[in-house]
């Protein structure tokens, strides 16, 4: 084969691999879902799957799922097809996977935190409001 040919091969598939997001991204799965939209998408998903499961007294909670789930990618712009074409990826790419899982649990846990406070401050203006008594002035008068 010509060193010519051979070389201008090369360089063709090189820029169709690099065109098509085979090399030259460290991350493929971003021509679905970008990482830090992916780890925004699935840190509410879990925070919505644990409203849900908190909801014993709503049976047909489960029923609303999708639509539940649809408003989620709707507020991301992100299709169902393009969420699952991601979430392959993703998967595929175990490291990547864990350092998305990773913020998402870093999320999770500041969510968290941010909830637990809100709740204790919460009940200390209950308390507050509870043990506020009438003056003895007032009383006396």
């Amino acid at each position: 084969m010509n060193p010519i040919r051979f070389f201008a091969i090369v360089l063709i598939l090189s820029f169709s691999m690099v065109s098509c997001g085979i090399i030259g991204s460290d991350n493929p799965c971003e021509k679905y879902i970008e990482k830090q939209r992916m780890i925004d998408i699935l840190t509410e998903a879990y925070l919505l799957e644990a409203h849900i499961s908190h909801q014993q007294t709503a049976t047909n909670i489960r029923d609303s799922l999708p639509h539940l789930y649809g408003g989620l990618l709707q507020k991301y712009n992100v299709t169902a097809e393009q969420f699952e074409l991601a979430f392959e990826c993703y998967m595929l790419d175990r490291i990547l996977m864990n350092n998305v899982l990773d913020e998402v649990l870093s999320n999770l846990s500041i969510a968290r935190s941010k909830a637990d406070e809100k709740k204790e401050e919460e009940e200390i203006e209950e308390d507050a409001i509870s043990t506020d008594t009438i003056p003895a002035n007032i009383i006396l008068n």
